[in-house]
């Protein structure tokens, strides 16, 4: 999951111990936690390989918003229906390759690119061609076009 309870009281305080009060089950908190994870899954999960290495601070914001979002089992306030979207509308763009999550690499700190790492390289134009099946002595041996 991409945050805790503790999280949610950390950002949102009293609100979701008032919120707890009101909810059916112990679990409740828990469940909407689990139902943000899978939500924000659903958005990234085809640019990014599951589970992420690392939760980067912004996803973990945007699940705690979500979350709290699903905790108002009734009418939700005009700020956290707000946030809620926010966060939907910032998950489609990275779905849409427009927005980035920068997620850090565990081991190197750096931030692990989501592009493919096997680009197709391009050569200048004017530059030979070295390698492959046909080298410039076997291109030099075909026929010309005039």
């Amino acid at each position: 999951m991409y945050a805790t309870e503790a999280d949610l009281v950390t950002r949102f305080g009293d609100d979701i111990e008032n919120l707890k009060m009101m909810l059916p089950s112990q679990s409740s908190v828990n469940d909407a936690i689990q139902d943000a994870t899978e939500e924000i899954n659903g958005h990234i999960g085809g640019r990014y390989p599951l589970p992420l290495p690392n939760v980067p601070s912004n996803l973990r914001r945007m699940a705690c918003d979500i979350a709290r979002y699903r905790l108002y089992f009734q009418q939700p306030s005009e700020e956290v229906r707000q946030r809620y979207e926010d966060a939907i509308a910032f998950l489609k763009r990275v779905a849409d390759n427009k927005a980035h999550l920068q997620i850090q690499s565990p081991e190197t700190g750096q931030i692990v690119d989501d592009e493919p790492e096997n680009k197709p390289s391009t050569m200048p134009i004017g530059t030979t061609y070295r390698g492959g099946i046909f080298g410039d002595d076997v291109l030099n041996m075909m026929p010309s076009i005039k």
